[in-house]
């Protein structure tokens, strides 16, 4: 196929994601620009971020600054997923093409096949020609290494054996509504698809007739589908025709198979493209904010938005991504936009799809992830977007020349965290083998084993990292009493018996307001008023109670100490053991005449003995073998040999129905239990059951 390069005007009526509102500067927003920490993310690229406290609210700002100096940092467009109309996630293009950063790209619209409205080049081919569409802009960059934002205009023509020629109007573009003319993009039209196209439509909606097309292979007719299409993608290596009204009928009446047909295009302006991207109107133009041309409101407002800006020589890109509508950032309108650019020192800038498509991705000094760095509007997922601008290195494998220790900075007394680490090679590029990095604990103040580390007094402990000359520390703070304004004790149960056993647990929170949990091993326990003890793990082990009604569980934190109080006799309980006939109630035995056991892998119990201990009442209806057990406001009917029990008139249904043994009901306990509002603890080691009736 023939390229040349030349000049047309066209123009577009954008739908979906593709609206805007006529802004003015906000000239009274000046407040100052507060830059919070910038880092190289690769050889030739830096990602600062910046707040800006405007009248709107607080707008938080991410901005990547390519120098195009840089031997090894590249632009680049990334389609979708790698074809127009399969659209993706800016996260999901990154990682596939494995960019060191990337943001979203040009308009689209969201109801239509999901194709860019701009100029598309990539590695030099253009893939997308300019919609008809005034005054939008595309940023480029040439093969000499040097930005252009500039207006882009398409022309074609096709040419039959018979030497017929008809205009073409675009390449793999999805259906719009021109703005010069005011017409469908597609009505009476002829397009040209390349395998770059990966859907089976092309440009069809409900205002277009039956199509025609014509499948071509360098440059000769193989096949035509005048009656409707091709119900398919673009083969690799093929274009597809696609006409409706006088353009099907200049294909059917000048086109068969094995013809030889010439298609010539053009777009400029003509340099030497390397990469373009589409976006829409002026932000900034020499140095100054002007007026957005567009005046399309359905995007207009307060939003996020994105951005690409050159500076005056064209050796600098700036691409600009704007939190919106976040707790932690209003978004701006267009005309803060404008302004935003210009206190970044750009000189020209063109507005890139914002609001919901806003997504900003970059890999952190010494990574192979890339995360978010900007969160997509109102916390919401990524929307799936046309293509992305990338940000990528050619930079071979270099000598370490950061390191970077990440993990807690701050630690209790016997806690233990991981530690792990990042570097960085002279490129800016992750090292993936660290197996060189020593990492050790400078200060005795805690241990490291295999990247753990424990904390054993209070005090700054100091992780250091190092490979040569090449070294980098990382502070530890460990907490004593002088960090902590409270210590919390609290236990996993309250239902207390001789040789019952309960899980103690540790709160502080700090001076700062941060809570933690306190690892039982660092606190000193003790008890006070009962019989029994606790192990180094924080396990409380209840002695013999006896008379004993209440009680205390200490603990001190390096010298910071904390009470528990514990109360024993206030609460009805009563203790069984699976396969003994011994019921305990608040530590005196009663005899049963039948034993709790196991059925089914549920604990069966004796209803009557239960239900009296904890000054119940029972009744036992012969005639419907239903026992009825009343406690503490609560009813429960349990039929014999019925899977389905009543809590209160409301029907529950259980997988062990209640039995008769030896001439006593035995009931499922736990279903009985929920049901009457007791709580039940099972001990498995012992096999011993705790009923208590809460207060």
């Amino acid at each position: 196929m023939k390229q040349k390069r030349g000049k047309k005007l066209i123009s577009l009526v954008l739908a979906g994601a593709m609206v805007f509102l006529n802004c003015v500067p906000a000239f009274a927003a000046t407040n100052t620009l507060t830059m919070h920490n910038s880092a190289p993310v690769t050889s030739g690229a830096t990602l600062t971020n910046y707040t800006w406290d405007i009248s709107d609210g607080n707008v938080k700002a991410a901005v990547l600054e390519i120098d195009l100096t840089d031997p090894y940092v590249q632009l680049e467009i990334v389609p979708g997923q790698g074809k127009f109309t399969q659209r993706s996630t800016v996260t999901a293009m990154a990682n596939r093409t494995n960019a060191v950063a990337m943001v979203n790209g040009d308009f689209y619209n969201t109801k239509a096949e999901g194709a860019p409205i701009g100029t598309t080049v990539i590695d030099g081919e253009l893939v997308s020609s300019q919609s008809y569409l005034t005054g939008v802009y595309c940023l480029g960059i040439t093969s000499d290494d040097r930005a252009y934002i500039e207006e882009f205009f398409f022309e074609g023509e096709v040419t039959a054996q018979n030497g017929e020629s008809y205009k073409l109007s675009g390449l793999n573009k999805t259906f719009y509504w021109e703005e010069t003319t005011s017409l469908h993009s597609h009505l009476g039209r002829l397009h040209l698809y390349s395998d770059m196209w990966g859907g089976s439509k092309r440009g069809m909606d409900s205002y277009v007739g039956v199509p025609a097309e014509v499948m071509v292979k360098n440059n000769r007719v193989t096949e035509v589908a005048f009656d409707g299409g091709f119900d398919s993608a673009v083969p690799e290596g093929c274009y597809i025709l696609h006409g409706d009204g006088n353009a099907a009928e200049f294909l059917k009446n000048n086109m068969e198979v094995g013809d030889y047909i010439q298609m010539d295009y053009s777009y400029a302006p003509m340099k030497n493209w390397q990469m373009v991207i589409g976006g829409h109107a002026l932000l900034v133009d020499n140095g100054q904010p002007v007026k957005y041309t567009k005046d399309l409101s359905a995007l207009g407002g307060v939003r996020a938005r994105t951005a690409a800006g050159i500076s005056k020589d064209g050796k600098k890109v700036y691409i600009v991504a704007v939190e919106g509508r976040t707790s932690d950032s209003k978004g701006i309108t267009l005309g803060n936009l404008s302004l935003l650019m210009t206190k970044l020192g750009v000189w020209k800038a063109v507005n890139l799809d914002g609001g919901g498509s806003t997504t900003m991705v970059s890999r952190p000094l010494g990574s192979t992830e890339r995360v978010r760095v900007i969160n997509p509007e109102q916390n919401g997922s990524e929307r799936s977007v046309v293509e992305g601008l990338g940000i990528f290195s050619t930079a071979p494998a270099g000598q370490i020349k950061g390191i970077a220790i990440d993990g807690a900075q701050t630690l209790l007394i016997g806690e233990t965290a991981d530690y792990s680490l990042r570097a960085y090679d002279q490129y800016y590029n992750p090292v993936t083998s660290l197996k060189n990095i020593e990492l050790t604990e400078e200060t005795g103040l805690a241990t490291l084993t295999n990247g753990k580390l424990t904390a054993l007094q209070a005090g700054t402990a100091r992780l250091k990292a190092t490979n040569g000359a090449v070294n980098t520390t990382y502070p530890v703070t460990i907490v004593g009493k002088d960090g902590i304004s409270q210590l919390n004790l609290d236990i996993d149960s309250t239902a207390f018996a001789d040789g019952s056993t309960h899980q103690l647990k540790a709160k502080v929170t700090l001076k700062n307001g941060t809570e933690k949990t306190v690892n039982a091993t660092a606190l000193t326990w003790s008890v006070e008023g009962f019989d029994g003890n606790i192990d180094a793990n924080g396990k409380l082990t209840i002695g013999q109670l006896g008379n004993a009604r209440e009680g205390a569980v200490k603990a001190s934190y390096d010298g910071f100490e904390a009470v528990l109080p514990l109360k024993f006799a206030d609460t009805e309980m009563i203790q069984l053991t699976i396969d003994s006939a011994t019921l305990m109630k608040n530590s005196q035995a009663v005899t049963m005449d039948v034993a709790p056991s196991i059925l089914n892998g549920r604990t069966m119990v004796p209803v009557r003995f239960i239900a009296e201990a904890l000054d119940g009442v029972v009744e036992w209806n012969a005639e419907l073998q239903i026992a009825y057990i009343a406690l503490g406001g609560n009813l429960v009917e349990m039929p014999i040999q019925s899977d389905v029990i009543y809590i209160n008139g409301e029907a529950t249904i259980i997988d062990t129905p209640p039995q008769i043994v030896n001439g006593r009901t035995m009931i499922p306990l736990r279903a009985a239990a929920e049901g009457l509002g007791l709580h039940v603890d099972y001990n498995n080691d012992t096999r011993t059951i705790t009923i208590t009736q809460p207060e």
